[in-house]
């Protein structure tokens, strides 16, 4: 009986708007999916960096590869010394892995800058295509993206697309796609990595534009950095501002 229902089961599944089926197994679409032609699956619209120059890309993608490296200095700093202090008796664990940087985790981070299209601001490697052109493994790939997220240094929108030959039937015939990935540095970076990242930003863009003097602190002339540092320092000085609380 119990098979029997099994199968059953299996087939209402396999009949369900939003669900694929993969040889023997039937897998639903992720939660807070979009359809790629959907606005909301395309996070480019909003977040689009470099104006178009590949200069300027080159001086944004070295600020935040330079803001990875203090934060993952930082924090092999501090697992050094939580492990120095276990085998002293004073300390039960060290940091958990998905809340720390690894190391590899840079070449997950250069890859998807490498990849950004600074003309279009598109970016929807799969999973896949991540982990064959790093040499990590899909594991890997899909821990290091939480764990670069968790710090600010990429998010991205689940997508759905339509089934191949399901185009003119009854109801959503949807299957998961690649992540569309995108950059939102001035509201997601961790405090410690975005005051890094304004500061070589603020140096790259004066050597782009020959200013190699030193000079006051003033507002940038080039209108896209204005706008990244002027977010920074609101992000900052309302982060600064909060109390803290219990549910932070």
């Amino acid at each position: 009986m119990t098979t029997a229902f099994a199968s059953i089961a299996a087939g209402v599944l396999s009949r369900t708007p939003g669900h694929r089926k993969e040889g023997g197994a039937t897998d639903p679409v992720r939660r807070e999916s979009y359809h790629e032609a959907s606005p909301k699956a395309q996070p480019w619209r909003l977040h689009r960096h470099g104006s178009g120059s590949r200069k300027h890309w080159a001086a944004i993608k070295g600020a935040a590869l330079g803001a990875f490296d203090r934060l993952y200095r930082t924090h092999s700093i501090d697992l050094r010394q939580a492990r120095a202090d276990r085998r002293a008796g004073t300390r039960e664990d060290v940091t958990p892995t998905g809340e720390r940087l690894h190391g590899d985790d840079r070449a997950i981070l250069w890859y998807l800058l490498d990849r950004y299209n600074y003309l279009t601001g598109q970016l929807f490697p799969s999973y896949a295509t991540i982990a064959t052109e790093t040499g990590k493994s899909l594991g890997f790939v899909k821990a290091s993206l939480a764990r670069l997220k968790r710090f600010g240094f990429v998010s991205w929108v689940r997508r759905t697309k339509t089934k191949e030959g399901a185009e003119g039937t009854a109801g959503p015939q949807l299957e998961q796609t690649s992540n569309a990935y995108y950059f939102d540095w001035a509201a997601q970076l961790v405090t410690e990595a975005k005051s890094t990242f304004q500061n070589l930003l603020t140096i790259a863009m004066k050597k782009l534009r020959g200013d190699t003097k030193h000079v006051r602190s003033t507002v940038p002339s080039d209108p896209e950095l204005a706008a990244v540092l002027s977010r920074m320092s609101a992000s900052i000085d309302r982060r600064d501002g909060l109390a803290p609380s219990a549910s932070s």
